[in-house]
Parts: C-alpha cells; structure tokens; sequence
C-alpha cells in the first residue's frame, strides 16, 4: 500500500529559468564585488570566476554525488584569486548568496496546490527530496512558506542538509529511514530522468516521471499535476476506503 508521496522541487514544484538565476547571479557578484573592487579585481573577473565556480560546483556533485554548501563554494571564487575570506566577510557573502532568491523568486508549477491538497486527502504522507545547489535548503523552506504550501510536506530533504545528492541512494534511503516505510510503500515524482527516474528506480522504490512538455517513452509518467494524479491513482494501491 502506498504511504509516502515524495517530490522533487526544482522544475516540479518550483520553475526556474536562466534569466531568473542570471539575476541572483548579479547579486551574489555584486556582494563579492564590494570586497573584492578596493583590490582591484574588476567585476568582469568576479563574474568569470563564479561562472567557473557553477561550473565547477554541478560538475563536482555528479561525480561525487556529494552535496557542496555554500560556504565551499564563496572559498572556490576566492582561491581563485589566491585569497581566503576571514569569518565576518565570509558570513557577509554568504547571506546575501543564500538569500538571493528572495529577491528573484522561482515561479510555482500550475496547479501544484491542488495536487498536494488532493494527497493530503487521501492520507498519505509528503515529503520534498530535491538537490540545493547555489540555494540552500533553509532559503527553500522559506520560499515554499512565502507560497503557503510548506505546511502540506511532513519532511524536507535537502541535498545540502542531508550531505548527498540525487541520484545517490543515501537521498532517498533518507525517506526510508525518517518515515520508517518499506520501499514498496513510496513513490517519487520529478522531472530528472537521470536523478529522479534513474535515482527512484536503481533504490528500489516506486517513481513517477513529470514528464511536461518533453517527448517521452518513460511510463508512468504525466505531463501535468492532473495526468500524474490518474497516473498515482492508477498505478499504485490505496486504500479504497480512503476515497
């Protein structure tokens, strides 16, 4: 029987565009700007070394499979430079980095409300695994929060608080262990082939792949919250006393 529905964020429950990250990316510069313009590093060459950061960061975590916070990643762009920032710069750098997003929020998926309003119905259990990148995990709650559907997720997992990222099974272990489920029990929705499809199915739980507007052959899938909704319906057990 299915007790556990878990979604991925990024692109399923939350919709980014280069242009919005762009923007967050001119914040975070800007921050290490002011430190770093009075030793005569242009800003050209700070936005080259946090795009050689980015780089290195999502390259970095897919091999390794291992989260890298932020304070890793302000240290990167300051070596760099031969530099190293001492406590109060670090920290300074690091607020206005996590908190970016603040300023330039993601966007949330049509109709994510409603379909978590849905679960919630049929008294299963919710909870979000998603990878944090150059956002960390608190700053995520918050967004979630400021969009008031936080209170529907019974847990949160973030690659940065939990140490790994999708696909490694130490992610999605994290929901067995937490809701102490069988792995039969849980399913996994996302829009990754690789770290949600891939991840779900090489751990041995259940998966959903969010298909949306990509030309897929991977069942079960849906293209929106509704068709994922028939498709969870349909494909897993619940108790028909629940409906």
């Amino acid at each position: 029987m299915l007790k556990v529905v878990s979604l991925d964020l990024w692109d399923t429950i939350i919709e980014d565009d280069s242009n919005l990250e762009e923007k967050r990316g001119e914040i975070r510069i800007n921050k290490l700007y002011e430190y770093l313009a009075p030793l005569n590093i242009s800003k050209d060459k700070i936005k080259e070394a946090y795009e050689k950061m980015s780089e290195w960061l999502f390259s970095t975590q897919k091999k390794s499979e291992k989260s890298i916070n932020i304070s890793k990643q302000i240290y990167y762009i300051f070596k760099l430079f031969q530099m190293v920032p001492n406590g109060p710069i670090l920290e300074d750098i690091k607020m206005s980095y996590e908190t970016a997003i603040f300023d330039v929020p993601p966007k949330l998926i049509d109709n994510v409300e409603p379909f978590l309003e849905k679960l919630k119905k049929l008294n299963l259990k919710l909870c979000i695994l998603s990878d944090a990148g150059r956002t960390p995990g608190w700053a995520l709650k918050e967004i979630l929060n400021r969009y008031k559907i936080l209170d529907y997720f019974d847990k949160v997992f973030f690659s940065d608080e939990i140490g790994f990222v999708k696909p490694n099974k130490n992610s999605f272990n994290r929901i067995i262990k937490e809701f102490n489920v069988e792995k039969e029990e849980v399913v996994h929705i996302g829009d990754s082939l690789e770290k949600d499809v891939l991840g779900a199915k090489n751990f041995g739980i259940n998966y959903i792949y969010f298909s949306k507007d990509k030309i897929n052959k991977i069942e079960p899938s849906g293209k929106n919250f509704d068709e994922i909704y028939k498709v969870l319906i349909k494909n897993f057990v619940v108790e028909t006393s629940l409906f």
